[in-house]
């Protein structure tokens, strides 16, 4: 302590402040990255200003830099004992402070000033237990790259090692199903936060129900992730919300064709207590002519919030939440001319509901040691109602689904350094699982609905998990630990170690070593399905293991000079334990939407995912920045009779280029202007093929299952842009936008219907072109 206070003082007196005259703030915190402990006296400086605009740290760990013009900037972090932290391309407005949050970590030894490297927030998670696969995601990146559509999840769709679609959001991380993302808010699991989730396919959606102006930095993780993520076969998006403004009241509005927002944040009371809240409400009306008329009437609202109350002895409480309510439906074609294929015939109500709430603590117990613990209710409900007329134009039942899932979570994570060489981290997720299950189908149009699920109850679900991370010398470290997963349903206990190890080659690139072994549950409507036999109803399914996964991955990290880095990681994956219908093609790996599944399902499918992954990024500098990623492999999967085929999700490459320029423009150069665009080739979809003849016969679809995803959908082109006009007044902001996907018009491939004019099966597309113009105001 003692040495801290002469720091400081030393500090104080070399201080230079330099005062503008009109400008904004840039405020926020410093601490040890593991402990949190507050690091009082580190310096915080604006690199490159002239003359330095710089300040130190209270003792609880806060700064301010006042009057700082609009623009761009890169602001450095200094702690003796500690790596420097760079945030880059922090943009800064009049209509709100920017506060920003450091985390330093702690060296192993001193070294000079000259040899300590910084930490960016770019090049590296928050996580400090991540070693490879791992990106901290930018809420600033989401609303300026192309294509992101200020969504986390289409902006994640630009990073290597993952697909994207255009007509949804799903992320397919290196081959696998969108279904086995796992989904974190404020380290609680929650269900898919998007608007229409599995409608179209499970694990995907519309559009996100997380707004950008509730979003703080987040990570996303594409594999070989640290014990403390379970219930996770493909990767994980691990969302954090920003803390409100204690200080000071500020609002955005934002209307656009897509939807308007409005955005409130400021102080509860004194002593630091803040309120955050966004709403959102659906204005997919003014899209007029283009929407499909298929799609018929669309409708969304979302509202998120976040109340932070710090105290002085007790720690620091949050209550946030999260809702969405979806609503879409359509009446059937009534006039026969013009019914083209069956889905002109079907009408449809859908309503789809999502939220999670819950209440955390966090509290330091002395200066190496915190304890951070959540109480979260979370959940979702989807109901829908699928009507079709017969020849006649007679209107019969066709689908029914009632599906709602909810759980209570309790968690407790005890976080500790026990030196700057050792630091623990260990806890437990207790998760009491809801369900009221209820889907039918008529078999034939006209009969009664067959009943494939209908059941109401609850099972308990126990995650334990220990990891260290330790330093072994000042260049080589290790992450390892251990996660146990239980689940009631099943009764199966899965024991999964988790290993990592970095390796400092140099002051500008390391290597990187990682295993896991992971596992994940599968929807709750596979384990309820039932059959009817001669004795009665029975659930073949209810013992249904969980599918688990190796993880084995390389990473190569170069910084080939101080604004552009280049990162190549080859992976492994092997599947086991993976659902599969006996003597069939079929495995629950390549599933995208089912509610009326009542197959006898067995543990005994595998799936491999061998790849490589690329990335050439080049931070923003001088206005400019791009971002290249590349990733080839090859996903393969093991059905119910033991042949292996391509996966669904085999497209064998992805490459995306991201590109853009901002000037700053104006009097002072106050107001920015930025054009973004995004290229996106990659391997077409890959389908069942049809036996045409047959099928023309039967007048039914008829599929050659023996070679399932063997054919492919020519190559895929994707481009989007987005352009922004930023002007700033004294006392307020102004920004508008225009972003467009799929500039190029792709057809993405649905499935072979039949044409009812011509009585052949027919390829359907979907083509979603997805413009957005906006305009926000911050103030």
């Amino acid at each position: 302590m003692n040495r801290r206070l002469i720091l400081l003082f030393m500090l104080l007196c070399v201080q230079t402040l330099v005062w503008a005259q009109d400008g904004q703030v840039i405020k926020g915190s410093v601490a040890d990255a593991f402990s949190q402990e507050p690091l009082a006296g580190a310096t915080v400086v604006i690199v490159g200003s002239s003359p330095q605009l710089g300040t130190i740290t209270d003792e609880n760990g806060n700064f301010r830099l006042w009057n700082i013009k609009p623009g761009r900037y890169n602001v450095l972090v200094r702690f003796m004992g500690y790596e420097n932290y760079l945030f880059r391309e922090v943009l800064v407005g009049s209509g709100k402070e920017v506060v920003l949050r450091a985390g330093l970590k702690e060296l192993t030894e001193e070294l000079d000033e000259v040899k300590i490297t910084a930490r960016t927030s770019k090049e590296r998670p928050i996580n400090t237990m991540a070693t490879i696969s791992a990106r901290q995601l930018s809420v600033e990146e989401a609303n300026r790259y192309a294509g992101g559509f200020d969504d986390p999840a289409r902006l994640a769709g630009s990073f290597a090692g993952v697909a994207s679609e255009v007509v949804n959001n799903g992320i397919v991380v290196r081959g696998n199903s969108p279904r086995n993302l796992l989904w974190r808010l404020e380290g609680v699991e929650i269900s898919n936060p998007t608007h229409f989730a599995d409608v179209i396919s499970f694990g995907t959606g519309g559009i996100t129900a997380l707004s950008s102006h509730m979003l703080a930095n987040s990570d996303f993780y594409t594999g070989a992730f640290p014990a403390e993520y379970g219930n996770a076969l493909s990767g994980v998006f691990d969302v954090r919300m920003r803390t409100g403004n204690n200080e000071k009241f500020e609002h955005t509005f934002q209307a656009g064709i897509i939807g308007i927002d409005f955005a409130s944040e400021g102080p509860l009371k004194k002593g630091g207590a803040s309120y955050l809240f966004n709403y959102r409400y659906s204005t997919y009306a003014l899209l007029g002519g283009l929407i499909p008329e298929e799609a018929g009437s669309i409708g969304y609202q979302d509202f998120s919030f976040k109340l932070n109350f710090p105290t002085k002895r007790a720690g620091n409480f949050t209550l946030l939440g999260i809702g969405a309510l979806d609503s879409q439906d359509r009446d059937p074609f009534s006039d026969p001319k013009d019914w083209e294929t069956v889905q002109d015939k079907e009408g449809y109500d859908l309503s789809l509901s999502m939220g999670a709430m819950g209440l955390t603590h966090k509290m330091l117990l002395g200066e190496n040691t915190y304890l951070h613990s959540t109480l979260a209710a979370s959940g979702n409900g989807i109901e829908t109602a699928y009507d079709q007329l017969d020849d006649n134009s007679t209107l019969h039942k066709k689908e029914r689904v009632n599906n709602d899932t909810w759980k209570y979570t309790l968690t407790s994570t005890l976080n500790h350094k026990f030196g700057n060489k050792h630091s623990n981290r260990t806890g437990f997720v207790l998760d009491n699982l809801h369900y009221n299950v209820d889907n039918r189908e008529a078999i034939v149009l006209g009969n009664e609905l067959t009943t494939y699920a209908d059941e109401k109850g609850s099972a308990f679900s126990v995650q334990l998990f220990t990891q260290s991370m330790i330093a072994l010398s000042s260049k080589f470290e290790l992450n390892a630990g251990v996660h146990a997963h239980y689940f009631e349903l099943n009764e199966e206990v899965s024991i999964e170690p988790r290993v990592g190890m970095t390796y400092q080659v140099g002051r500008n690139q390391s290597l990187g070593l990682a295993y896991g072994l992971n596992s994940r549950i599968e929807m709750i409507g596979f384990y309820l399905a039932r059959q009817q036999t001669a004795a009665g109803i029975i659930q073949p399914n209810e013992e249904l293991k969980m599918t688990k996964a190796h993880h084995f991955g390389l990473a190569y990290d170069i910084n080939l000079t101080k604004n552009t880095r280049f990162k190549v990681e080859p992976y492994y994956q092997y599947l086991y334990d993976v659902p599969v219908v006996p003597n069939s093609y079929f495995s629950l790996q390549n599933l995208e939407l089912d509610w009326f599944f009542n197959e006898t399902l067995v543990n005994e499918g595998t799936g491999t995912n061998i790849g490589i992954d690329f990335t050439l990024e080049h931070f923003l500098t001088n206005g400019f920045y791009y971002l290249a990623t590349a990733s080839v492999f090859d996903s393969k999967y093991k059905g119910g009779d033991g042949v292996e085929r391509n996966s669904l999700y085999d497209k064998n490459y992805v490459v995306n280029l991201l590109t853009g320029k901002e000037w700053q423009l104006g009097r002072n150069k106050a107001n920015t202007l930025s054009v973004n665009a995004r290229a996106t080739m990659m391997g077409g979809d890959r389908y069942l093929p049809l036996l045409l003849d047959q099928s023309i016969t039967s007048g039914e679809l008829i599929y050659d299952y023996s070679q399932a995803y063997e054919e492919q959908e020519d190559p895929a082109l994707v481009v989007s842009l987005g352009f922004s006009y930023r002007k700033n007044k004294p006392t307020h902001a102004s920004v508008w936008s225009f972003h467009l996907i799929n500039a190029t018009g792709y057809d993405e491939y649905r499935d072979y219907e039949f044409n009812l004019k011509t009585g052949l099966p027919e390829k359907q597309f979907d083509r979603s072109i997805v413009p957005n113009l906006s305009y926000k105001i911050e103030f």
